[in-house]
């Protein structure tokens, strides 16, 4: 697959939100619901994360197949789960990365991944979760995140 082309830099900055992923991307498929669509973004040359917004949105935002978009996901909504074979798990988006940070506090830690192409995720989890599941540099995990709990954004 080529590489996809990223948003500049200070475009996806000047979005100016208190979220601490933004995955800025371009849309690889939308399947419409009654209610809501899903939308395919791709982040990388190999990922692509799965968003659910109401079909209103899809329109009002112009969100198109080709088209760009910016995921913005909670850290707080990440979660970090062991790579175990035959993992089933209702969250959609389900991605590999590499623990590349952690800063541990005495309730939260903070853990950023390399998830690859230049990409990083970050998720907060609880500091006993962190030390029971031996977070560490150079440690790979996996991160979750419903498809619901990713807010797109789109440029004008």
């Amino acid at each position: 697959m080529a590489s996809i082309a990223r948003l500049p830099a200070e475009r996806v900055r000047s979005l100016r939100s208190c979220e601490r992923n933004m995955l800025d991307g371009i849309v690889t498929a939308i399947v419409h619901g009654p209610i809501n669509a899903e939308v395919g973004l791709l982040v990388n040359d190999r990922i692509v994360i799965d968003a659910l917004v109401t079909n209103a949105n899809v329109i009002a935002l112009d969100i198109r197949p080709g088209g760009r978009a910016v995921a913005l996901i909670k850290a707080s909504f990440v979660t970090l789960v062991e790579d175990v074979p035959g993992l089933r798990l209702s969250a959609r988006n389900l991605i590999g990365g590499t623990v590349i940070a952690l800063s541990e506090g005495p309730v939260e830690t903070e853990a950023v991944l390399d998830i690859g192409g230049g990409r990083e995720l970050a998720a907060i989890v609880t500091s006993h979760s962190a030390r029971e599941m031996m977070l560490a540099p150079g440690r790979s995990i996996l991160a979750c995140f419903k498809a619901s709990h990713i807010i797109l954004a789109a440029e004008d």
